[in-house]
C-alpha cells in the first residue's frame, strides 16, 4: 500500500466504525453515516428554498405582465398571492423522504431475500 494512501485509507476506516453514542443505544450508526444525514439536510433545505424562489419569481412574472404593479410593490403582490407554507406539508414532506426510501429499500430487500433459495 501506498505511503499517501496509508492516512486516507485508516481515517476512512475510522469513519466507519460506529459511534459509541450510539453504540450504547444499540444502533450500529457511524461517522460517515451522520455526516451524510446533514448533507442530505442541508441540500434537500437548499432544493427546497431553490424551488419556492423560482415559484415566487413565477407569480411575481405573472403578476406584472396583468397588473400595472412593479419592483418591490410587484414583489409584496406576489408574497400576497403565493400560498403560505404549511407544517403539515412539511410534515408530510419530511416523512415522505425519510421513510419513503426505508420503505423502498426494505420492499426491495425483502424481494431479493424472499427470491433467495437455501
Amino acid at each position: 500500500m501506498s505511503l499517501v494512501l496509508a492516512p486516507v485509507i485508516a481515517l476512512y476506516n475510522y469513519g466507519l466504525k460506529p459511534l459509541p453514542v450510539f453504540t450504547w443505544l444499540g444502533l450500529p450508526i457511524s461517522a460517515l453515516d451522520v455526516a451524510g444525514a446533514l448533507r442530505l439536510a442541508v441540500a434537500s433545505r437548499q432544493h427546497r428554498e431553490l424551488y419556492h424562489e423560482h415559484h415566487v419569481t413565477k407569480v411575481t412574472n405573472h403578476k406584472g405582465r396583468s397588473g400595472k404593479a412593479s419592483g418591490k410593490a410587484q414583489r409584496g403582490a406576489a408574497d400576497e398571492t403565493v400560498e403560505p407554507r404549511s407544517r403539515v406539508r412539511d410534515f408530510v414532506a419530511t416523512l415522505v423522504t425519510v421513510h419513503g426510501g426505508e420503505a423502498i429499500v426494505g420492499a426491495s430487500q425483502c424481494k431479493l431475500s424472499c427470491c433467495r433459495t437455501n
